[in-house]
């Protein structure tokens, strides 16, 4: 599968570089990277000057061990090698053969796109295995912690509104919610629809919607609505 993520970096490094180009007009002190993997949307938003603070969250060990690599020195940017959640637990990482497509979600095995993916790694399954992580809530980390002017982004595979879920105490702080809305239904009990929904319900708009250029997927960008 080695491949295919380097055909996707390149592109990626593209569509965060974009997104960062947009965020960089906006009133954003702190950004909080759910789902970090080797950093590529943290990379572009560090060259974002007026951004004091940056939160990266990555729970694969191998991946997490590169994240380390590269970003440990900083001192803009706190790392934690955990998964986000709805709640304080264990649960089982189910690690993919493409990295940045591990996930907690239960997958959907009817998905077009996974059977795509298999075909190309010709496997049955684009899974190589599992093992249990410790996850936590955006309440529990950040209680103590103000944020106002912060961009919260998710990339969690499927598993969204679990993070969102365990975000409601802080969300009414968070200027800005950036969540991953992947074509073809990957993910069993993920519909970004509900996600839509818990989220205008609680003041939130979508103001922009960035298409990546293979077309399979868009970042949604939410702002809350008291900031209009």
């Amino acid at each position: 599968m080695a491949f295919i993520e380097k055909i996707i970096t390149p592109l990626s490094s593209l569509h965060h570089e974009r997104i960062s180009k947009y965020i960089c007009e906006l009133d954003i002190e702190k950004i909080i990277d759910i789902g970090a993997h080797k950093g590529e949307f943290l990379e572009s938003m560090l060259k974002i000057k007026k951004v004091k603070s940056f939160y990266a969250f990555e729970p694969q060990k191998n991946i997490f061990k590169e994240l380390s690599e590269r970003f440990d020195k900083n001192k803009k940017v706190t790392l934690f090698n955990c998964a986000m959640d709805k709640e304080i637990s264990n649960k089982k990482l189910k690690i993919n053969k493409i990295s940045m497509k591990s996930s907690l979600a239960e997958v959907n095995e009817n998905s077009f796109y996974l059977k795509f993916i298999n075909f190309l790694a010709q496997s049955q399954s684009s899974f190589v295995g599992e093992y249990e992580v410790k996850t936590t809530t955006v309440d529990k980390i950040f209680g103590n912690i103000n944020l106002q002017k912060t961009l919260l982004k998710i990339d969690v595979e499927g598993f969204e509104m679990n993070v969102i879920e365990g975000s409601q105490m802080k969300l009414g702080e968070i200027s800005f919610v950036m969540l991953e809305n992947q074509f073809g239904n990957h993910f069993k009990n993920n519909n970004f629809k509900d996600i839509t929904k818990f989220l205008s319900e609680r003041n939130f708009m979508i103001c922009k919607k960035f298409l990546f250029p293979t077309l399979h997927y868009q970042d949604v960008l939410f702002k809350r609505q008291s900031l209009f």
